[in-house]
């Protein structure tokens, strides 16, 4: 048997092609983490037109996650600005805002009641239970035994005169307060959808791109890999 060796220029083209695949994979094997950062690049990398989906999807959510944040946003300052006109208004009108918690209790009680019934200083909590002062005290005498755990429990939670609040004899606006904390709470909700989405859009994005990447790059017989073709949309 006559052994016919390669000539040096196509023993060398053939190791250039070789290298060329090698390269060309290893850029592809770092598919699934570019769609990971950026959904559809990836798919870009590998050649997809399933990328078009990706990108599209991405910029739909963001888009929709901006809107809700700031349809959040003015809702927040729109009863922020009701509570300081009206249920704030004879007490501390230009006071702090409070955290998320201070208003739902302004939404569910007409009024937050004195913080003490008291003019000498000492704290002694308000019995009316239809207030939110009220109603935290009789809590705090329900949950101790003692007087001084139920009195530190109280002043721990109750309003403090800057946080004051009564929407008695403006209903309406009690009402229109309600409406605008819900449609913040739906604003909110939406927003959190929005970044599920997201996520999802990552997440499925980067298995898309490591099963096609699997299918581009095939175990080859004498060892190593090839590359085949993909299958698109």
């Amino acid at each position: 048997m006559v052994i016919v060796p390669l000539a040096r220029g196509t023993a060398q083209r053939v190791q250039e092609v070789r290298a060329g695949v090698a390269d060309t994979i290893a850029k592809k094997r770092l598919a699934p983490l570019a769609s990971a950062i950026v959904p559809g690049t990836g798919q870009i990398m590998l050649g997809d037109n399933r990328s078009i989906a990706y990108v599209a999807i991405e910029a739909l959510a963001w888009w929709q996650f901006r809107k809700h944040v700031n349809e959040r946003s003015a809702q927040e300052e729109a009863f922020k600005d009701l509570a300081r006109r009206v249920a704030r208004s004879h007490f501390a009108p230009n006071g702090g805002d409070g955290s998320w918690t201070y208003y739902e209790m302004m939404r569910d009680y007409v009024e937050s009641g004195d913080f003490t019934t008291s003019e000498n200083g000492s704290v002694v909590p308000p019995t009316d239970t239809l207030t939110f002062n009220g109603h935290i005290w009789l809590d705090a005498l329900r949950t101790h035994t003692s007087t001084s755990d139920a009195l530190a429990q109280y002043s721990e939670r109750a309003i403090r005169p800057d946080f004051q609040w009564s929407w008695k004899n403006a209903r309406l606006q009690w009402d229109l307060f309600g409406q605008l904390t819900e449609k913040r709470n739906d604003a909110n909700r939406a927003a959190a959808r929005d970044l599920l989405l997201l996520a999802g859009n990552h997440l499925l994005s980067m298995v898309d791109a490591f099963a096609t990447f699997r299918l581009h790059v095939r175990p080859s017989e004498g060892g190593g890999a090839s590359l085949g073709a993909s299958i698109s949309w």
